[in-house]
């Protein structure tokens, strides 16, 4: 069912609320792989609330993590400039302007691959954002107190990895300062634990089964072997290729740093649909990163940033399960008990 642009324009309202107030000045970065109803509702729920959009269209990035045009950065780090979204089919989370603006203290929203769809009434975008920040919060201090991650599952993954001394976060679509005295930042729709596991320390085996970056839903899991921090071989179908053909045009050896993130996703309002922006946040299902780690809080400045999702993991910090079989298990509030059914 389609969705008509006074909708689109109220659910959009919900991140515009949490980082930014009448009178700021918004720039939404878009680009013409968007949807421009999307855009237009965006710009639109900007003005409902009495602030100042200015709409930046560009052409598709080549790959993940790349930057905007540089009179686009120039705007968007401009004083003048209260807000920043990335509107773009491309994820821009890790890319350079996005390390400008936690060095300047800039605000920012990550919105990649939004679509209509995503903030239907029953979308992820509807989701109950404060319950979700609450789950999400107990999961990031279960990763700050811990030493070790443990990712398994009954698809071959055996991953293990050193968290300690590096802080859990609960990205849940509300400010959050990326580090002391950095820029505050968020995404939408949104619902993640993460953490960023200590360079170097990770082991074993990762295979993407539900959706990776630039791939759309697997057809065929991508199974990557790791060795003290490095992803050492990407294997599998089409989705492997697809990796292995960008790991090749963007050379950089940090690409390979992985695991980058470990992050459980909080969203029960998420149906798999191929596009990262939502899937990796589907409640009990696990992202896992490879490449670029300074947004989160490493050390690991690498060209790339790639993700993939592992659906129904089992999750441990020093021995607690986290999840199993797309559960969360400190889930005393029943976030969960919102999922839809899925066929």
């Amino acid at each position: 069912m389609s969705i008509d642009e006074q909708s689109l324009r109220r659910v959009l309202q919900t991140p515009l609320k949490l980082n930014a107030k009448a009178g700021e000045r918004v720039l939404i970065i878009t680009d013409t792989a968007i949807d421009p109803r999307v855009w237009s509702a965006l710009q639109g729920a900007a003005v409902d609330l009495g602030m100042e959009p200015i709409v930046s269209v560009i052409t598709p990035r080549e790959a993940h993590s790349t930057n905007p045009p540089g009179v686009i950065c120039d705007a968007a780090l401009d004083s003048r400039t209260d807000l920043s979204i990335y509107l773009t089919s491309t994820a821009m989370a890790h890319a350079k302007l996005t390390d400008a603006f936690i060095d300047q203290r800039k605000r920012f929203i990550l919105m990649e691959e939004l679509s209509a769809d995503m903030l239907g009434e029953d979308g992820p975008g509807s989701a109950d954002y404060p319950a979700l920040n609450r789950l999400g919060l107990k999961i990031a201090e279960t990763y700050t107190r811990g030493d070790s991650i443990t990712v398994t599952c009954p698809n071959g993954t055996n991953l293990t990895a050193s968290i300690t001394d590096r802080p859990g976060r609960s990205i849940s679509g509300l400010p959050l300062e990326m580090r002391p005295g950095g820029g505050i930042g968020c995404a939408f729709p949104d619902g993640e634990a993460h953490v960023c596991p200590v360079e170097g320390t990770g082991n074993g085996r990762i295979v993407f089964d539900l959706t990776a970056h630039s791939t759309g839903l697997l057809d065929e899991p991508i199974v990557i072997e790791v060795k003290n921090g490095r992803a050492i071989s990407i294997e599998g179908g089409r989705g492997a290729q697809i990796w292995r053909d960008i790991l090749a045009r963007f050379a950089d050896d940090n690409n390979y740093n992985c695991p980058a993130e470990i992050a459980i996703g909080l969203n029960p309002k998420v149906t798999p649909t191929g596009k990262m922006r939502t899937d990796k946040k589907m409640y009990g299902a696990v992202h896992i990163g490879l490449g670029d780690t300074i947004a989160l809080g490493g050390t690991c400045h690498a060209r790339l940033r790639l993700e993939g999702v592992i659906s129904k993991p089992e999750v441990s910090v020093d021995g607690q399960l986290l999840t199993r079989d797309g559960k969360i298990l400190i889930d005393e509030e029943g976030v969960g008990n919102d999922i839809p059914a899925r066929v």
